[in-house]
């Protein structure tokens, strides 16, 4: 989804003492003229029919929007009907005021625009936020408050930030409960205060006090958690552990390269809204280009870079890497003015997890431990040996060894997990004493616990030896036709070319439960269209006009995949409803089954399920298995290796630029389906 911090105005009737925009010299107009608000949703329409598959989200922020007053509201959604009547479903509209000049006048036209939900930020200590430049806090709270009541009384959700300036660091959990007691039916959310220069000291928290202020309230929050609401960062740091990356911050999530735009009242275009306030990364003017075009504008490599680079400078080692990514890169060009160095605020989140939240968390079995002493159950070397401890040049295959006990950091996607879970087996296979520990991530131990190469599964102590699985970052990768099975094969210290062999612990996890759900017929098709990389995944009018030829073949199509993923008319549902483990099981109950480059493929794979894959940016020769059909489709781009192919996996998380011209969506639907059609006949010849 491409995201639009849309500043139609960045005047204010406060003057938050911190409030980068408050303090901004302006030399443009201070509100978005209608001319322009109208130019602006051209542009919206362009952006969706050039990008059939996307969404559009757009943050109204400021300065103040409530300031632009119901009516503006209103010429938005005259304007939006003019020219996305066809795409309204696919614009998300959302909204981030002070809340002071909320009255009923705004209901309407905001239940109209879907806006179920308003963000806000408070502050209890006097003279922070407050209204007018004198910052009259009495008033700005009176104001709030009443604002409140109305949103809940109309049915409106609400949530909040609170900024840690240095005047809080002393009274943490009284903060914590004024807030609780607020009741925001959206849950809160803690930023440090973030000062650029000299001034404000008096506000300044350093990232090892924000560490702190936070550590003070989470074994309170996560004493009680069932009952209070949405906290972060404690939730989504929680989340990302158990699995969904989907909960990390933009700025954290090393994914904003190619997802945002911030527009300006005079129509400059920008990345977001630090960038804009701070007069960085100028993609030029809503009046000379379209969204695509800005988000092709190369200025924005530079922060994906930071997924390649900071990995072996400023993050080399850090088993957090997955929970922040460097930081924000605005963070980072504040520090150091480089976006390619990491955050001064990486400090913070580590300094917690590693003080507050492991200890704090200690009891939470397979997710979290306590130290590196093994549990009682751990699994015990053959005849009382001691493990092989094996430094990283042995595992690079450089043959050396040293002290320390060696962590896995799975890095990738589950169907690379089977790649790993797969080595590892003809690891311990080949070297029964040879056992590693598994850095903690629930999205990868159903595949991994009780693996016969684990010992046991927690974190790691600082300093402790990682091995990562990044097999892209590998110098064999960008070999010819190099397999990234081999390429993991060696990492672990296996001879190569190794047999290619999938493995799950444990084995499958049937469930009789949706056996009896799925209707099944005499041939049944198990599809699934997603993909965690956007340029992986054909069209979904594509799939649906798949799923309707197997229709009136009588075949039945089952879809797999994650619950946010787009259902496909015609086929039986069971997106979001499967573990990577009951997938696997199911999987091997179906006559075939249709995907791209994914976890289900290797799952098709390690079943023996016959399977049609569909390629594009990725090449069959690389990732495939010769017991697949693969259809590959011809790149229409400069990129004739694939777009993410070796050195371009910077491009793994974004969105294919070429809209309607996306190679996947050049597949031809009644070939995909001939080949599904074969597969079937080849199964009843051979009597299955």
């Amino acid at each position: 989804m491409a995201t639009v911090i849309f500043k139609a105005t960045e005047e204010c009737n406060a003057g938050c003492i911190y409030c980068d925009v408050v303090h901004k010299e302006s030399h443009g107009p201070k509100r978005m003229p209608l001319e322009t608000l109208d130019l602006f949703f051209s542009r919206v329409q362009e952006f969706l029919v050039e990008r059939p598959g996307e969404k559009i989200e757009i943050i109204w922020h400021g300065g103040e929007p409530l300031l632009l007053g119901p009516a503006y509201f209103e010429h938005a959604l005259r304007f939006q009907q003019k020219h996305c009547a066809e795409n309204g479903a696919r614009i998300r509209h959302e909204i981030q005021s002070n809340l002071t000049l909320f009255n009923k006048d705004f209901v309407d036209i905001f239940r109209k625009l879907g806006i179920g939900a308003i963000g806000t930020s408070y502050e209890p200590i006097d003279n922070i936020r407050g209204l007018g430049m004198k910052r009259d806090s009495k008033s700005y709270n009176k104001k709030f408050m009443e604002a409140v009541k109305l949103l809940e009384k109309e049915g409106f959700g609400w949530s909040l930030i609170y900024v840690v300036t240095r005047l809080a660091l002393a009274r943490p959990l009284e903060i914590f409960q004024f807030l609780v007691n607020m009741s925001p039916r959206g849950g809160f959310m803690f930023n440090p205060v973030l000062l650029y220069g000299n001034k404000l000291d008096h506000l300044r928290v350093t990232p090892e006090e924000y560490a702190d202020f936070l550590g003070a309230i989470f074994p309170v929050w996560w004493a009680n958690r069932e009952e209070m609401p949405d906290i972060r960062p404690f939730s989504y740091l929680l989340r990302n552990l158990f699995g969904d990356t989907r909960a990390l911050m933009c700025g954290d999530s090393g994914q904003c390269a190619y997802s945002h735009i911030n527009v300006l009242p005079d129509g400059t275009l920008s990345h977001c809204g630090r960038s804009g306030d701070w007069g960085l990364l100028n993609y030029g003017s809503i009046f000379t280009k379209s969204f695509s075009e800005v988000f092709a504008d190369p200025q924005r490599d530079i922060l994906l870079q930071r997924n390649i680079i900071l990995p072996v400078t400023d993050c080399h080692d850090c088993r957090f890497w997955n929970l922040c990514h460097g930081g924000c890169p605005l963070d980072a060009w504040s520090g150091s003015g480089s976006f390619l160095h990491k955050s001064e605020w990486c400090q913070s989140m580590k300094g917690f997890i590693e003080r507050y939240l492991e200890p704090t968390v200690k009891n939470a079995g397979e997710v979290f431990a306590a130290s590196d002493k093994p549990d009682a159950d751990s699994p015990k070397p053959a005849n009382n040996e001691q493990p092989e401890r094996v430094s990283r040049n042995a595992v690079s295959g450089k043959g050396k060894r040293s002290g320390g006990p060696i962590w896995i950091d799975p890095i990738g996607g589950l169907g690379d997990t089977l790649m790993i879970s797969g080595v590892l087996k003809q690891v311990a296979d080949k070297y029964p004493s040879r056992k590693f520990n598994l850095v903690a991530r629930t999205k990868y131990l159903s595949l991994l616990k009780g693996h016969p190469a684990i010992a046991r599964i927690g974190h790691p102590r600082p300093g402790a030896t990682l091995i990562r699985t990044n097999y892209w970052d590998h110098e064999r990768y960008r070999q010819p036709d190099a397999r990234p099975y081999q390429i993991l094969a060696h990492i672990f210290g296996l001879e190569t070319p190794a047999e290619e062999s999938l493995y799950v612990p444990g084995g499958f996890q049937e469930d009789p439960v949706l056996m009896k759900l799925i209707p099944w017929k005499q041939n049944n098709i198990l599809v699934c269209y997603g993909s965690e990389s956007p340029r992986k995944q054909m069209g979904a009018e594509k799939w649906e006009a798949l799923v309707e030829m197997l229709n009136e073949k009588q075949v039945g199509v089952v879809q797999v995949g994650r619950m946010r993923d787009r259902y496909l008319r015609g086929a039986y549902s069971l997106l979001g409803l499967t573990t990577p483990k009951q997938l696997i099981s199911l999987a091997r109950h179906f006559s075939a089954i249709v995907t791209s480059d994914s976890f289900v493929m290797h799952a098709a794979h390690l079943c023996g399920v016959p399977a049609v894959v569909l390629w594009g940016p990725t090449d069959n020769k690389v990732y495939g298995y010769a017991d697949q059909v693969h259809l590959q489709a011809k790149a229409t781009c400069e990129f004739s290796g694939g777009c993410i192919a070796p050195g371009h996996g910077n491009r793994y998380a974004t969105e294919c630029p070429q809209g309607t011209n996306h190679c996947m969506d050049k597949l031809d639907v009644e070939t995909i389906c001939n080949s599904v059609m074969k597969l079937l006949q080849n199964n009843h010849a051979r009597g299955m």
